[in-house]
């Protein structure tokens, strides 16, 4: 038995435990891929684990074909052989009859909610709301571990990568080469589908990669990721094929400006939207206020949108040891855009940016 495991998987489960008491719940089950793999550490598909959590007990519920797996993955856990869905088969280890039960009201269907209730035999199951959220906000020395090995794969692929970036290529070719690197290097698969997006497809935020041919001249921005161990990462840098419209350049140090700026101001326990203004003043007091649509940044990790977010709506406190995107933006339809992004962690009072390897300085290729 792998001990660490054993033990990480301990104190997540014991707080999540104690949260359970807070919703005054006697067991809680756990059914979305996130939640079962950050409190039981199962890698397989989700929707194929679920779990059940008592003070006393936990189980994992799973078919015949992860059994090898869970046992190996999950000692923490007791494991039984049925479907994750089954719970009907889940009732008999309630910890009493009536038992009042937690379940994730935020991540279920309306039909998975029916199912759970008539196989628990409950009419009234509690929801858990954010409870393992604000839990997985908070990354131990495991998850920041695999986030910075995450981040170092995606920067080194990003140098292997580069040189390809000439006059004639398409985007698709990019971006395949780039998730080739990342793969290369160790990652399992991207954290999402990789967006390139030259010329004036750069006023596209999510412009994913096409059959668009790169020319001289134009802006090429790469917004991208790679998973490891089941931790995301992600991260953009905007480059300049040869000379450029000067308000290309200009829009460019405008949002590195925003974002170095937003990087230095970042203290644990500041709002979201505190954040946020930061950038968004100093894209504004440039003329380009119209032009940023979109929230300065996310949070990251089993997910690539998790937890905590950065944004002129937001209400999330940006705690310490929270792993976040700072990502302004620029995009003019008919002329390009600029984006820069990389992940900010705080960890005893040291705030790192890790996606720092990869330089951002206005580079011409």
């Amino acid at each position: 038995m792998n001990m660490n495991v054993f033990e990480i998987t301990g104190k997540r489960v014991g707080a999540f435990r104690a949260a359970m008491e807070e919703k005054k719940v006697d067991a809680a089950v756990v059914c979305s891929g996130p939640g079962v793999r950050y409190l039981s550490g199962f890698a397989g598909t989700p929707g194929d684990a679920s779990l059940l959590i008592t003070q006393n007990d936990a189980y994992i519920f799973t078919d015949s074909r992860y059994t090898i797996q869970a046992a190996e993955q999950c000692p923490y856990f007791t494991l039984k052989s049925h479907p994750a869905s089954d719970f009907h088969a889940m009732k008999e280890f309630l910890p009493a009859p009536g038992a009042s039960v937690g379940f994730e009201n935020l991540s279920i269907s309306y039909a998975g909610y029916n199912k759970l209730k008539a196989g628990l035999g409950t009419d009234s199951p509690v929801g858990l709301d954010h409870a393992i959220d604000d839990l997985r906000n908070i990354k131990d020395d495991e998850e920041a571990a695999c986030i910075r090995k995450a981040c170092d794969i995606a920067c080194d692929a990003l140098a292997e990568t580069v040189p390809y970036i000439k006059d004639g290529v398409t985007e698709l070719e990019v971006a395949n080469e780039l998730e080739y690197r990342m793969k290369k290097n160790g990652a399992s698969s991207t954290s999402f589908d990789t967006i390139v997006a030259s010329g004036v497809r750069g006023a596209l935020p999510h412009g994913l990669a096409s059959e668009k041919i790169i020319r001289g001249g134009e802006f090429v921005t790469i917004d991208f990721g790679c998973v490891y161990n089941g931790y995301c990462s992600d991260m953009t840098r905007t480059f300049s094929l040869g000379d450029a419209d000067p308000e290309l350049v200009k829009i460019y140090y405008t949002v590195l400006e925003a974002q170095l700026t937003a990087i230095d101001a970042y203290v644990p326990g500041m709002t979201g939207v505190a954040l946020d203004k930061i950038a968004r003043d100093i894209i504004a007091e440039a003329g380009y206020g119209q032009y940023f649509g979109h929230g300065l940044g996310h949070g990251v990790g089993l997910e690539i949108h998790e937890g905590v977010s950065v944004s002129s709506r937001s209400t999330s406190v940006l705690p310490e040891r929270s792993v976040f995107s700072i990502e302004p933006g620029i995009y003019i339809e008919g002329l390009g855009g600029v984006r820069i992004e990389d992940l900010i962690m705080c960890r005893g009072g040291e705030k790192t940016v890790l996606t720092a390897k990869s330089p951002k300085a206005f580079t011409v290729l």
